[in-house]
């Protein structure tokens, strides 16, 4: 792989990271229940969970990635791109769990049911993961190409060693 290629795919890991999450709504299940006392397993789609007005965080999940792919092209929100980079992917984040919390809560005083991941949102936590870490070297101004050449370098030297 090239140094262009390396340096414009570390610059857009928000980019990459957001698209993995928009897309990982419409892969297969985002959550799925074990089916608790009825033992009929129920499966969450992450489309259902962003058009369903009984799960409003589930809007979200669609919203936020869509606000870090539009900062580069809004003038006006040059100036906060580096914190809505950051932000965004954290909120994210922290509502894919309150999220499952909700639907526990739903289904759960009823069959006492377990919600557990599903592909859809695993696919999702790893976009979610890959936007954050983006957005902080964004945010702090790191430059993660020179740095994952260090570690590399680094481990280079150490197995020529042995």
């Amino acid at each position: 792989m090239s140094d262009k290629t390396k340096k414009k795919i570390f610059d857009n890991l928000d980019t990459i990271g957001s698209i993995i999450m928009i897309v990982a709504l419409f892969l297969g299940a985002f959550y799925k229940d074990d089916g608790g006392a009825y033992a009929v397993t129920d499966v969450y789609p992450g489309y259902k969970l962003i058009l369903n007005t009984d799960y409003l965080l589930g809007s979200l999940f669609i919203i936020l990635p869509a606000i870090v792919l539009i900062t580069r092209y809004v003038s006006s929100l040059d100036k906060y791109s580096r914190l809505i980079k950051l932000v965004c992917p954290i909120i994210t984040l922290i509502f894919v769990f309150v999220l499952k919390n909700q639907i526990v809560d739903a289904i759960g005083e009823i069959t006492s049911a377990k919600v557990s991941f599903a592909t859809g949102a695993w696919i999702y936590l790893l976009g979610n993961i890959i936007a954050l870490i983006g957005g902080a070297a964004g945010f702090w101004g790191i430059n993660l190409e020179s740095e994952i050449n260090k570690v590399t370098s680094n481990v280079a030297e150490k197995n020529d060693k042995k």
